[in-house]
């Protein structure tokens, strides 16, 4: 035996070393079995893949062997995106990647022609259809390819990457009901279906349900891409029917949200009665005013009774975890509010009428502000400025909360500028003829977020003049303030109104996007998968070398000495950054501010990073790490990518930057 092989075995045995001779003499030495590792024990991995996001399992998991492979291939969603917007031979060409697909969206805008809907309703109908076929027959092979032990060719490899339709998003001017009744015979397979379209439809829920037996998440609603003043219609009924008689079986239904739609409200407590696990329901802005279109018997008495409500999810004893409840034009009284949240006692999710945001309402929230992880603010009406003060309060206090989506909030950028260096604006930089005067405050107080896990945030931006909105000054604090003191963002919606009035004349708001603008401090967000600013179309004045560094070509030699070119010629603000700052302490001074209310519970670190928040300086360092960084990468989970556009599609950085400067 050579001397590698008997050390080897050696570690295996555990012999005292005298009679370790003797004893292999005697009996051939059978090494001990290695201990199973914790990582072979299979729900275990189950559990721990389970908590890791779709970026991590596309580039890290199933990259480390076979076995990873295998369990997470399922997991990982591979997203196909259709719409109105495409030419014809781009549509197609899309279309063939429908077979095996996980996730479909499909957009249809009120631009797009009959024939051109319909042209694309065929198409859709067809890929499904065969999409369908093939997944019956990948359904007789699954445990084979399951079972398989090595690769055998690049076709067996790619029939394990495909998936089953488990997702479908029809948005826009989707008219349902032409669309959904020739395709919902091949979404059997579908666990989440999500209809956010325009006004003046009648969807028929019974037969979604009936042809989508594992739905398990449902949302029907106009959200804010309407362009009808119609409301959508769900006559009855909702439950499938065999002989004419409607049919009791419990659905799988886990997920139930309805945002301004309108309904017989006795459907909807029957409806209920077949979902024993339903854990998210909300009934958002539902409409009772606005009737529909059409001469239904079902419609003649449609009003919503929130006691009513409120009983039968009592005799249900449904396991609710969220739950929302609100009428369009009907604000809840704070006994109702109350009441409302007593069905989901430990609920972490709020969802909030505008309308309804009170100061009861926001001591409420700060009573559970360790406890609520989701909040949304909706509706169209913008609370005044002391209600934006309570909750700009709430997020200083709220360091457990992750998602906040609140696209109407007009959350003033005062509240974010912690050094008072928006009262002050550099004429260089922007494009006011009166930048150099100051701004009246009044009673702000700014302060640092607590949030500083936060992972989605959709917020609509104002100022007490709205012009600093295109202030270089006010976007450079804007993006500093949310680079850093929300450094784990992975969804970030940016929205300003869509203009401003002087006098009779209406003036568009755009966010300063030139390079000394500091959007390039949004950079520092690592793990940003989707970013939008602005919901209404602009045409940006900026350059290419303004934009370009968060492609891998804008890191090019040439782009980066045309950036430092372009923040050379402003190294004169510098300067006038220096007395700006004297001036602006004395004003702070004068008017009594005190900066101190501004760092309560702040990190150092934290601190040391905002110290130049809203200065050029800050600007210009960043673009410098960017340059001599050998390895910088921006945003690389990036999926989809908005600016100033009116679709909420999103594209991939080349493809946005491609849209913008062709």
């Amino acid at each position: 035996m050579s001397t590698s092989v008997w050390k080897r075995l050696s570690k295996r045995v555990s012999l005292p070393p005298k009679t370790r001779t003797t004893t292999l003499a005697k009996h051939t030495l059978q090494p001990t079995p290695p201990r199973p590792h914790l990582f072979d024990v299979m729900e275990i991995l189950e559990h721990i893949f389970s908590y890791l996001d779709d970026f991590t399992l596309k580039h890290v998991a199933i990259l480390v062997c076979r076995k990873w492979f295998l369990i997470n291939r399922l997991r990982s969603t591979r997203e196909v995106v259709l719409g109105s917007f495409m030419s014809s031979s781009k549509f197609d060409r899309i279309l063939t990647r429908v077979s095996g697909a996980s996730q479909l969206s499909f957009y249809v805008f009120p631009d797009a022609t009959t024939s051109t809907q319909e042209q694309h309703r065929r198409k859709l109908v067809v890929a499904l259809q065969r999409n369908y076929a093939r997944q019956i027959k990948r359904q007789k092979r699954h445990r084979k390819l399951d079972n398989l032990t090595h690769w055998i060719d690049g076709a067996t490899l790619k029939r394990l990457l495909d998936r089953s339709l488990e997702e479908l998003n029809l948005i826009g001017y989707v008219q349902p009901e032409l669309t959904l009744p020739p395709i919902l015979p091949y979404l059997s397979s579908l666990l989440r279906l999500h209809l956010r379209i325009s006004g003046g439809a009648v969807i028929k829920v019974a037969d979604i349900v009936q042809a989508c037996p594992c739905l398990q998440k449902l949302y029907i609603g106009i959200g804010q891409v309407s362009w009808s003043d119609l409301a959508v219609e769900l006559p009855r009924p909702w439950i499938p029917s065999r002989d004419g008689s409607e049919q009791g079986s419990p659905l799988p239904l886990r997920s139930l949200i309805l945002e301004d739609v309108c309904f017989p409200q006795a459907t909807l407590e029957s409806f209920l009665g077949v979902t024993p696990q339903l854990t998210v329901l909300k009934l958002i802005n539902l409409v009772s005013e606005n009737l529909p279109h059409e001469e239904l018997p079902e419609w003649e008495h449609l009003e919503y009774n929130w006691p009513k409500v409120s009983r039968r999810l009592k005799d249900l004893q449904l396991p609710l975890k969220t739950f929302h409840f609100s009428v369009s034009d009907r604000p809840m009284t704070n006994d109702e509010i109350q009441e409302m949240l007593l069905v989901c006692r430990g609920s972490t999710e709020w969802t909030i009428p505008s309308a309804d945001v009170t100061l009861a309402m926001i001591v409420n929230i700060k009573a559970f502000q360790n406890v609520l992880t989701s909040l949304k603010l909706f509706g169209s009406d913008r609370p005044n400025i002391v209600l934006q003060r309570a909750l700009h309060c709430y997020l200083c206090d709220s360091p457990h909360l992750l998602h906040l989506k609140a696209p109407r909030a007009a959350f003033l950028v005062e509240h974010l500028d912690v050094y008072y260096r928006g009262k002050f604006t550099d004429s260089k930089q922007d494009l006011r003829s009166d930048s150099s005067q100051s701004v009246a405050w009044g009673h702000i107080r700014p302060g640092v977020w607590a949030c500083r896990k936060l992972l989605t945030l959709h917020m609509e931006f104002h100022s007490h003049e709205q012009p600093l909105l295109s202030s270089a000054v006010t976007t450079r604090i804007l993006f500093g303030y949310i680079a850093r003191v929300l450094p784990r963002l992975r969804e970030l919606f940016i929205d300003t109104a869509e203009c401003h009035f002087r006098g009779d004349m209406a003036f568009p708001i755009q966010l300063n996007m030139h390079l000394e603008g500091g959007l390039c401090l949004l950079a520092k967000l690592k793990n940003l998968e989707r970013l939008r600013i602005g919901s209404y179309y602009r045409q940006l004045q900026c350059s290419l070398s303004d934009l370009n560094w968060m492609v891998p070509s804008g890191q090019s030699k040439r782009y980066n000495e045309k950036r430092q070119a372009t923040l050379e010629r402003l190294d004169g603000c510098l300067d006038e950054e220096r007395q700006l700052e004297i001036a602006t302490a004395r004003a702070v001074f004068e008017e009594g501010e005190d900066l101190s209310t501004s760092w309560v519970k702040v990190e150092p670190a934290l601190k040391l990073e905002l110290h130049h928040l809203g200065m050029f300086l800050d600007v210009k360092r960043t673009v410098s790490e960017m340059a001599s960084a050998r390895t910088f990468q921006c945003w690389p989970r990036m999926r989809r990518l908005s600016l100033f556009y009116l679709y909420d599609i999103g594209r991939s950085p080349e493809m946005e930057l491609g849209r913008i400067f062709k």
